[in-house]
């Protein structure tokens, strides 16, 4: 701090020097403990099973900066291999030269948009150094969508909501000009958080396959539900014949016209007509269907825009045919028993789509069918509650093993008092590598035995 004795720093100055020097704290902090923990590894290992084979340096980009630090590299005899049982326990790859937090900081940037670009300017802006380029955050957020999808506790369940509804993106280089993705959001109900009235345990559904949405969709819920044949399914959509199929694939399924859909088509309507769409809003707040038809069936054709004319005819039709489906669901349910005191209007379809057009359709994108398919993968694995990843069978393994060796970070970094030396478990480094048959190592080996 002698540059800040004689000139009193800026409050900028003062944080950006602050957060350098947190940064190089951090990363001594960061070595120490890596190599605490190999040391660790190193004594508590199967020693029958994995020989030292070589200490290695390796460097990793984190969130506080670069890292450089040593692990030692095994032989496994069982399996032949060399491995890093560093790695290992830490779930993680030590030639990604990435850490896997700043890594997901990177996706999660790029889910938020606008761009690939501005999400590596971000994270050159907070970090204080370039990390990714955008093309590298870009295969990382491919190759993150390409994985198994996140696998979460089954909870049972007797009603479940759902609320279907189409996305329209641009493509890129494709015959086609853009895809309509079909995606559903289902949840367990609401619940209050503070002032706000939020879904309980939303989970996201998109779409790829070649077969049909709701076979896709009713295997998606036996994954991530325990639903058996008394259990509810409420559905919410805009009509599209692909949404209203649900009734025939599932036994107990109650499918409800979106009042917010029903709402926009009717203003452009009856919008100039103040007391038919006064009677219009009324009825729709109501779920009154009864109310609804007879407040357009008083609409003359001569009062429609010209324009609007067949079309209003149609529209009409439409409603009478759906006429059941704009009743409120809670009705039904009740019937049968179910307590619906808990239960709100559905209606958050719309809603929902707009976080995804937020990032897909702003600034005229188009893209690639597999690109845009893994945006909205990361946007919905954002959002998602209460996910919780099945880590694969060699890393709970792994962890089961570092639980009983008593692995205690906190004690290890207090026992280390020097730096690790230029030797592995007693053997002369020399004498483990290429160098071995040099003049020197043939001369060490003739030292066996005094």
């Amino acid at each position: 701090m002698n540059h800040f004795i004689t000139t009193i720093p800026t409050m900028k100055e003062l944080e950006q020097w602050m957060f350098r020097m947190m940064q190089e704290a951090f990363a001594k902090a960061m070595k120490m403990a890596l190599e605490a923990l190999d040391q660790h590894i190193l004594e508590h290992r199967d020693r029958d099973r994995f020989r030292v084979k070589d200490e290695r340096e390796t460097g990793v980009n984190t969130v506080f900066g670069h890292i450089r630090y040593k692990r030692r590299l095994y032989h496994d005899r069982q399996s032949g291999q060399y491995v890093y049982l560093l790695d290992r326990l830490l779930q993680f790859e030590g030639r990604g030269k990435v850490s896997p937090h700043l890594e997901e900081t990177a996706i999660a940037f790029a889910g938020q948009g606008p761009s690939y670009r501005d999400s590596a300017k971000r994270l050159e802006q907070l970090l204080g150094y370039p990390v990714l380029s955008h093309q590298a955050i870009r295969e990382k957020l491919l190759a993150k969508a390409k994985q198994e999808p996140k696998v979460v506790q089954r909870r049972p369940a007797k009603v479940l909501f759902v609320e279907a509804d189409g996305l329209y993106t641009r493509l890129q280089r494709c015959q086609k000009r853009g895809m309509e993705h079909a995606i559903a959001v289902v949840h367990e109900g609401w619940e209050k958080q503070g002032e706000r009235v939020e879904l309980k345990n939303k989970q996201y559904y998109l779409h790829t396959g070649t077969g049909d949405f709701w076979e896709g969709f009713g295997d998606f819920l036996v994954e991530r539900f325990e639903m058996d044949e008394h259990t509810w399914l409420v559905v919410n959509g805009d009509g599209a014949p692909w949404i209203r199929e649900c009734e025939s694939y599932f036994h107990l399924c109650l499918y409800t016209l979106d009042r917010f859909h029903v709402a926009r088509d009717l203003k452009r309507f009856v919008g100039h007509l103040p007391e038919v769409w006064e009677a219009v809003r009324k009825a729709l707040s109501k779920q009154d269907p009864a109310a609804l038809m007879a407040a357009i069936e008083g609409v003359g054709d001569e009062q429609i825009a010209k324009e609007y004319r067949s079309e209003w005819k149609r529209y009409k039709t439409h409603l009478k045919r759906h006429e059941k489906h704009l009743r409120d669901y809670r009705e039904t349910l009740r019937a049968h028993g179910i307590d619906t005191r808990a239960m709100r209007s559905m209606g958050s379809a719309e809603a929902q789509m707009r976080l995804f057009a937020r990032r897909t359709k702003r600034g005229g994108y188009s893209w690639s069918k597999h690109g845009v398919q893994a945006m909205l993968k990361t946007i919905m694995r954002s959002l998602e509650s209460r996910v919780v990843t099945i880590a694969e069978e060699g890393q709970r393994m792994e962890k089961t093993q570092a639980r009983h060796t008593g692995a205690n970070l906190r004690r290890m970094m207090r026992e280390v008092r020097q730096e690790v030396k230029g030797c592995v478990a007693g053997m002369i480094r020399l004498l483990q590598g290429p160098k071995q048959s040099s003049p020197t190592g043939m001369a060490l080996k003739g030292l066996r035995g005094w």
